[in-house]
């Protein structure tokens, strides 16, 4: 037996909804084409309430576009195939002059349906698929707007949290894959850091569009651009320190090593603030880390450093700034001045 395992949200439950509820007024206030009022419907549905919006402010702006020339086509005497296509590019050449692009498709249609269907009463005609659209469009905005709306503020915390938590895994197992302590991780890990952020992407950029509806964007920046920029950047530092772990010359000096298990050690602890903050430490915490990556940066400084890196010089040196690029970022995720 074929078991199907069917998932949807809300979205899918509301545009039935919404199907439903045009229908029904349709039929109720007779109207001839409940179809058009329920594909207006379906489209105007969206993932927001703000594309919700846009999208029905488009197919309003292409239907009374369409129904207007089409009516006035269908006037006209010349009801043939090369009538139409003329009409349909000066419908299209008006929508490009006024910069309507979104709403072409929907004029077309709506064109084309005038000038194929308006059995002898184009005015009629014209004027219902600008109500049906029009009925349509409302329906969906307030079924979007009151029944279950989206609200995206969960989601991105829960994706940043789990981006953290990613962040903070792979970063630890690189250094340690880098020091050859039998830890390795793979592409695939990689990978899907970058599609849990590039999930954190969508989800912001999601919630940006319901953020619009009266709220400081300073505020949004802080809660949202500012830690997706600064994971990002993590996310960055740690592909670095995965590549530098495949270049570096091994065995390393006893000295370097210790330097750099005292590092990760010190870093790591910093780092995993992100996910539960702790003000007391991770002022110290971020000192100390400065400390020992000054520390490494001093004795490679000295004269007679061959015995501390070998050749591994330009490794380390672009390992400490990828190092100073995780510190600087979980110093602005944990708002240390």
């Amino acid at each position: 037996m074929v078991k199907l395992h069917l998932h949807f949200g809300w979205r899918i439950i509301k545009t039935g909804i919404a199907v439903v509820i045009c229908i029904w007024i349709a039929n109720l206030l007779h109207f001839e084409y409940p179809f058009y009022s329920a594909i207006a419907a379906v489209i105007a549905m969206q993932a927001t309430i703000a594309d919700s919006l846009n999208q029905g402010i488009n197919r309003m702006k292409g239907t009374i576009v369409g129904a207007i020339t089409g009516y006035l086509f269908a006037l006209t005497p010349f009801n043939n195939p090369v009538s139409i296509g003329i009409g349909l590019i000066i419908t299209l050449a008006i929508l490009k002059r006024m910069h309507w692009n979104e709403a072409m498709n929907i004029a077309s249609i709506v064109f084309i349906a005038i000038m194929v269907n308006n059995a002898g009463h184009p005015l009629s005609y014209s004027l219902n698929r600008i109500i049906d659209t029009a009925l349509g469009i409302a329906v969906a905005y307030l079924v979007n707007w009151f029944i279950y709306p989206p609200h995206y503020q969960i989601e991105v915390e829960r994706c940043f949290q789990e981006t953290r938590i990613k962040v903070i895994n792979l970063y630890q197992c690189s250094f340690r894959s880098l020091l050859n302590q039998n830890t390795y991780i793979t592409g695939n890990d990689i990978v899907e850091l970058r599609e849990t952020l590039q999930e954190a992407r969508a989800l912001v950029v999601k919630k940006r569009k319901d953020h619009a509806w009266g709220k400081p964007k300073d505020d949004f920046r802080l809660k949202y651009i500012g830690p997706l920029c600064r994971l990002e950047r993590m996310s960055v530092a740690i592909e670095q320190i995965f590549s530098l772990s495949e270049k570096l010359i091994h065995p390393l000096s006893l000295e370097l090593e210790q330097d750099l298990a005292d590092l990760l050690t010190k870093s790591f602890c910093l780092l995993s603030l992100i996910t539960e903050p702790n003000m007391a430490v991770a002022h110290d915490l971020f000192g100390e880390t400065e400390a020992v990556v000054e520390d490494i940066y001093r004795k490679l400084g000295q004269e007679n450093t061959y015995s501390y890196v070998d050749s591994n010089r330009g490794y380390i040196l672009e390992l400490l700034n990828w190092i100073k690029e995780v510190t600087k970022a979980t110093r602005g995720c944990l708002g240390i001045s």
